[in-house]
């Protein structure tokens, strides 16, 4: 039985291998979406969403517009930067089709006199085993909202509960 055995674990060795090294690349490509978000770079934001989530929201065009509007409402309440803070994600999972990792993240709206930091979630979604990553922001979405674009997910991810937003004076 070992002879059988010891083959195929062999054979497997280096996806195992290469499935605990996704984290720095996780890493990385989260990194690559918070600086996109810092930039307010629309179409970056829109390349790492995936392609459900982006038909969700009524197609490209309309996650455009959407995203748009939303920095340009925090510009009119008077937020001039955003730093958005990704932390270490843990290990992917297989789920269905997809590899998936959650990282928390912090972001921090920065205006004349007050920061707002806000602790949240993103959910890191591979369907090519790791070579290309997409990003879903979990903050205001329900769980009942993340099941109905990912049915397979039902139970197995959940949708973790912000705290409340930190705010602070700053002159």
């Amino acid at each position: 039985m070992w002879k059988f055995c010891l083959p195929l674990g062999l054979l497997f060795l280096p996806y195992r291998l290469s499935a605990a090294d996704l984290r720095p690349v996780i890493s990385r490509e989260a990194a690559k979406y918070a600086a996109a978000w810092q930039r307010s770079d629309v179409n970056l934001i829109i390349s790492y969403l995936p392609p459900r989530v982006v038909q969700q929201q009524g197609g490209r065009a309309a996650a455009l517009d959407a995203l748009n509007d939303r920095f340009a409402q925090a510009r009119s309440f008077g937020v001039n930067r955003l730093d958005a803070i990704p932390g270490q994600p843990t290990p992917p999972k297989l789920l269905g089709r997809w590899l998936a990792s959650m990282l928390p993240v912090t972001a921090v709206l920065h205006s004349a006199h007050l920061d707002l930091t806000q602790q949240t979630h993103v959910l890191a979604l591979s369907a090519d085993q790791g070579k290309k990553w997409f990003f879903v922001l979990l903050y205001e979405i329900s769980q009942a909202e993340l099941v109905s674009w990912y049915p397979e997910f039902r139970g197995r991810v959940i949708v973790p509960e912000p705290p409340a937003p930190q705010l602070k004076v700053v002159y």
